[in-house]
């Protein structure tokens, strides 16, 4: 069977199966497990290691009927075995040098390589990451809203929430949910979550408060080093390459000095090394698809200052940090001859707008 737009790796959907067998087993009603599970597609019918979205969906629909429960979501992916998620496994050994070296975890590193690297999980949500000074805001957006229903938009908070509690001591101060049409139920948000819903008419959303003072981006050029020569997303790009194979060299070189800025010197050594490849194998493809690393890195600079001072509305001061320029002076210099402006008359021209 040939795969839909949007796909889901095949354990993602193990791993909710597993869960909804456990929650039966917790509420005693073992013997509906055979009931429910033979209505699940069979993994096999689709090949290599990802189904489409709208079978999985269609999954979550059984369910929901099955147990005419609003809230089946959450109560299911209380079960989930974070540990069998390939996502989650990729997530450990990107980080388990900073562990080895009893580095603490940044929290922005954790939420980087979850909004950066989501869609081996599934792509039945994207998660786009809004960084602060002292906050950072994870948003979840549906990729297709016709193919994704509450359930399982509850169910990858959840995850995402727990995955960070596994790496992570702090916890979230706010959660607001578009998904939603009341609030009734929401103590179970709590209950789960730690933190009290609120509604929202746009917004799916999940927020950490960064109270420490060694917080990567606003800590010392020394602590910046040690966690961007440490933390490394091999393992987790090598996912994405094998799930998504047709990826062109720009497109890669982009994802990874998207999710590496701030934390590594974006150098054509870096990104070579993520794809293990060398330097000249490197310039050789992105010459083939009429491109070069200078032109990407500049891309990526400009795309990135746009999201950080418009967006955002960071000052130059910390977006000059998370474009890793090494002074101020040297960004603004750089900042003019790309907009033929200062960042501060960049942003009156677009916030006065």
């Amino acid at each position: 069977m040939e795969l839909n737009e949007y796909t889901v790796h095949k354990l993602t959907a193990l791993c909710y199966r597993k869960a909804v067998a456990t929650y039966l087993i917790q509420i005693d009603r073992s013997s509906d497990i055979p009931k429910i599970m033979s209505q699940f597609s069979d993994l096999d019918d689709f090949e290599g290691d990802r189904m489409p979205l709208a079978v999985v969906t269609n999954e979550f629909n059984l369910a929901t009927y099955f147990f005419q429960d609003d809230y089946i979501g959450l109560k299911v992916f209380n079960y989930i075995e974070i540990e069998s998620l390939p996502f989650y496994k990729g997530i450990s050994q990107c980080i388990s040098p900073l562990i080895n070296a009893n580095i603490g975890i940044p929290l922005i590193v954790l939420c980087r390589l979850i909004s950066r690297y989501f869609k081996v999980m599934t792509e039945s949500i994207e998660v786009h990451l809004f960084e602060r000074k002292n906050l950072i805001r994870l948003e979840f957006n549906p990729s297709m809203p016709e193919q994704v229903n509450k359930h399982q938009i509850d169910g990858i908070i959840f995850s995402v929430y727990k995955i960070i509690s596994t790496f992570s001591s702090l916890k979230p101060v706010g959660l607001t949910l578009a998904h939603r049409q009341s609030s009734q139920g929401f103590e179970l948000y709590k209950q789960f979550l730690g933190v009290p819903a609120e509604m929202s008419k746009t917004v799916n959303s999940l927020t950490y408060r960064i109270n420490r003072p060694d917080h990567i981006y606003y800590s010392s050029e020394h602590t910046k080093n040690t966690v961007g020569n440490t933390f490394f997303i091999n393992p987790l790009h090598h996912m994405l390459d094998k799930n998504f194979t047709d990826t062109s060299y720009t497109q890669r070189c982009q994802h990874i000095l998207i999710t590496i800025m701030g934390l590594h010197e974006p150098t054509r050594e870096q990104v070579a090394q993520v794809l293990n490849m060398s330097v000249s194998s490197l310039q050789r493809r992105l010459r083939e698809e009429g491109t070069s690393f200078k032109a990407l890195l500049l891309e990526v600079r400009k795309k990135l200052a746009y999201k950080y001072l418009i967006e955002q509305r960071l000052s130059a001061t910390d977006t000059a940090f998370l474009l890793s320029y090494h002074s101020n002076s040297q960004f603004f210099g750089a900042f003019k001859s790309w907009f033929g402006m200062t960042p501060r008359a960049y942003k009156e021209c677009y916030l006065s707008g």
